[in-house]
């Protein structure tokens, strides 16, 4: 059975709220949209479960990562069955709290589970464009630091 309009909603909806509690540094809601056992997959490395999870974003929080920063999803693609989903879609980060610039551009692809909660991400992976690697090294070349 294909997912219904009111499944892609809410999964869409899920995504949205994640990065909403991601820029008001609101560390107890982006862990709590993960199952327990769940993961997270980026360039940061991979943590499993929400204390693995809870301790990359306090510490990336902590670092000032986040200071500033809102993030824009676009051109979801949901497909799924009954209990499980797969997402697709795009991320912009931008700092809007000094002049504004995009910060980075990346991909989610995730894969939701169906709770009697909602929907919580299984897996959440995060490629980021390698174009943002190359602007941090091309400003570290300009000011002689490595990147």
């Amino acid at each position: 059975m294909s997912l219904s309009v009111a499944d892609k909603l809410a999964i869409v909806e899920l995504s949205n709220t994640h990065m909403r509690a991601l820029d008001d540094h609101d560390v107890d809601a982006w862990v709590g949209a993960w199952l327990p056992d769940g993961e997270f997959v980026a360039t940061y490395g991979t943590f499993t479960g929400h204390a693995a999870i809870r301790g990359f974003i306090d510490a990336h929080i902590a670092a000032g990562k986040e200071d500033g920063a809102r993030h824009l999803m676009t051109n979801y693609v949901v497909d799924g069955d009954g209990d499980t989903a797969t997402i697709t879609c795009a991320v912009t980060k931008l700092q809007v709290e000094k002049p504004p610039y995009i910060i980075a551009s990346g991909i989610y692809r995730d894969v939701v589970e169906r709770t009697p909660e909602g929907w919580r991400f299984r897996t959440r992976r995060l490629d980021i464009d390698n174009g943002v690697f190359a602007r941090a090294e091309a400003e570290a070349a300009l000011n002689g630091k490595p990147a």
